[in-house]
């Protein structure tokens, strides 16, 4: 009892003489917080730097051996007699905005973890804790650095940084990906330089002297790291996201392509394929494919005379919204055929053919544009050839000249059914009318943010309902360690009320849990109420269609029905006649108004020309009276 009436008094004394005392060592880097701190604490601020994405302190980095030998210097100087029981070292670490979130989190924990080792390392056991508390992400230093400066685009920025906090699937913070667009990318390395920079280095550590409570020991906690709140989205309590309101697309023009063989291999045997899209979901189509060529050589002893035609209806693969129009895995099937002549030395063979296959295939679209497709495909089917073997021309002397023969000698005639092979492509081709497959595009990345929308919802809910989890945790198991700590009589006092709290906390989440599984039941249980009413509805309403319905049918049939049809019929009649007497009324109307319209303005065209008539006699009669006038005198 003396030691701790002992220990009491020199307490005591301590806080008389020093007062509570608080030395604030920043290791952000560039940015120093003792600026802040009162003028007797200014000798204890601490500044580290970290280099770039690094977790280790280098002594020989910047001016970090000075600055950590002055602060171990004055640490002994200011609290070289204050019990260690009664400090206790926070330290706020953190990373710059940039970068994911999760390596952020990790920057910031492991740096102060660095910090906290390098204090235990040279102070010992002159502390009694150090907790470290992880900030991760500093968008709130960036804020305070932005709004001290006098940038042109110092708003913009600000606005920016205030929106609220949310990553995408790569684990980035959307604000960071608005920060390097803005003005087309001109401000994100200014930002790197001058505001960033300064954040990369994340720690602060606070001294803080801890008095005994009511004449008792003090409570030591032990060192530990409390973690940085995940990032998440603010979202409605609803976990479903509502789907947009779909437009159906107005396909005014199908999107088609227009394809050949010449590119690729420049054979002798050329196609040209035209291939258009069916519908709006872009699963079908539609391709049309020629096969032309009619050569011959050498006075008709060497010939490749092809003419061949084909019509394809393709089914394509996959999730539509996620491909190009007219893109990717494809299984068509096709129906062709045609003529052919091919001869070799004079020997040669004459065909029809009729093909029918299933084609698969596959079609790539490239460009800046998309505007470019690459197709290739083969097809297994069946064939029936129709044949005939012959010999050609012939090169034979008559007396000093040659003479050519260029008919042909029959020498076999057969048919031949083929099962396998038919059907081979590779082509190149042009893509027209673009406009719809756009605006699938669009449609297929508003569609993939929202899922990713709903799905960083789910991960942020489940994410803080983890970090609420393991908060209540580190709170169970700090305070564990305080009632250790506690004297033998009071400590199992404190442990009954601490169990004694827990098993009314287990109770308590029991009967929310079961209130919740009553309500959920309740509320499923009326919907399902209302379901069944409103379809019970429904039938009585089919129901009394039905029945009207019947009744008007039974009394159309009856005598009383078909006379009111009739007076129904005659009365629509009279009133299609009434209305085409009107009609010609009102035409008649019409045309006596134009003709009076017609009469009025000639008779004020007369009456006009009249009086331009009866003014100019008035004058030339005034002219002649004049005349006569001045003759007299």
């Amino acid at each position: 009892m003396f030691i701790y009436v002992l220990r009491w008094i020199c307490l005591v004394a301590v806080a008389l003489s020093f007062g509570t005392v608080q030395a604030q060592a920043s290791v952000e880097a560039g940015v120093l917080v003792g600026s802040q701190l009162p003028a007797a604490a200014q000798s204890d601020t601490l500044s580290i730097r970290f280099r770039l994405d690094s977790i280790r302190i280098d002594m020989s980095y910047a001016d970090n051996a000075r600055a950590w030998e002055t602060f171990v210097s004055n640490f002994h100087l200011n609290y070289s007699g204050v019990s260690p029981y009664a400090l206790r070292l926070d330290i706020y670490s953190g990373a710059s905005p940039e970068g994911t979130a999760a390596h952020n989190r990790w920057l910031g924990e492991n740096r102060g973890i660095a910090i906290r080792r390098l204090v235990r390392q040279s102070l010992g056991g002159s502390l009694g804790s150090i907790i470290v508390h992880n900030e991760a992400a500093r968008w709130d230093g960036l804020y305070e650095s932005v709004a001290r400066s006098r940038e042109p685009w110092r708003d913009e920025v600000l606005r920016i940084i205030e929106m609220p906090a949310s990553v995408d699937e790569n684990q980035r913070d959307h604000r960071e990906q608005l920060l390097r667009a803005l003005r087309g990318g001109e401000v994100w390395p200014v930002l790197l330089e001058r505001y960033l920079a300064p954040l990369r280095s994340g720690a602060t550590a606070i001294i803080s002297w801890v008095p005994a409570a009511g004449g008792r020991d003090t409570i030591v906690v032990r060192d530990t790291v409390i973690m940085a709140q995940p990032i998440y989205v603010s979202a409605p309590a609803a976990p479903a996201v509502e789907a947009p309101e779909a437009r159906k697309p107005v396909l005014r023009w199908p999107v088609w392509i227009l394809r050949s063989n010449l590119p690729l291999l420049g054979t002798g045997t050329p196609n040209l394929q035209a291939e258009f899209s069916l519908g709006h979901k872009d699963k079908w189509s539609l391709n049309v494919e020629g096969v032309w060529s009619w050569w011959v050589f050498n006075y008709n002893a060497y010939a490749n005379e092809i003419l061949y035609g084909s019509v394809e209806l393709r089914r394509w693969l996959g999730r539509r919204y996620r491909h190009h129009t007219l893109s990717g895995w494809h299984l068509g099937l096709a129906l062709g055929g045609g003529y052919g002549d091919l001869e070799w030395r004079s020997k040669g063979y004459q065909a029809e053919v009729y093909s029918a296959y299933v084609n698969l295939g596959w079609q790539h679209r490239f460009g800046r544009r998309r505007q470019w497709a690459f197709d290739m495909g083969f097809g297994l089917g069946f064939a029936h050839i129709d044949w005939r073997r012959y010999d050609g021309s012939t090169l034979f002397p008559i007396g000093k000249e040659e003479i050519h023969d260029d008919h042909l000698m029959w020498r076999e005639t057969g048919h031949t059914n083929w099962p396998g092979a038919v059907h081979a492509n590779i082509s190149i081709g042009y893509v027209f009318n673009q406009h719809d497959a756009r605006w699938r595009r669009e449609r297929a990345m508003q569609r993939d943010a929202e899922r990713n929308d709903y799905l960083h919802f789910r991960d942020s809910v489940k994410a803080r309902e983890k970090y609420v989890r393991d908060s209540m945790k580190t709170a169970e198991r700090s305070r564990l360690r305080e009632i250790r700590l506690l004297p033998k009589v009071e400590r199992r006092e404190a442990m009954k009320a601490f169990e004694a709290e827990k098993r009314q906390q287990a109770l308590d989440a029991k009967a929310l849990s079961r209130q919740q599984q009553l309500e959920a039941k309740a509320q499923k249980q009326q919907a399902k109420d209302e379901r069944n009413a409103r379809r019970q509805q429904e039938r009585e309403e089919k129901e009394l269609r039905r029945e009207q319905l019947k009744a008007e049918r039974t009394y159309a049939k009856s005598p009383d029905g078909k006379a009111a049809a009739r007076e129904a019929k005659a009365a629509a009649k009279a009133a299609r006649r009434q209305a085409k007497a009107d009609a010609k009324a009102a035409k008649r109307q019409a045309r006596l108004d134009r003709r009076h319209a017609k009469m009025r303005q000639r008779i004020e065209f007369e009456r006009r020309q009249n009086l331009e008539r009866l003014q100019r006699e008035i004058e030339r009669a005034d002219e002649k009276y004049n005349r006569n006038d001045k003759s007299e005198k």
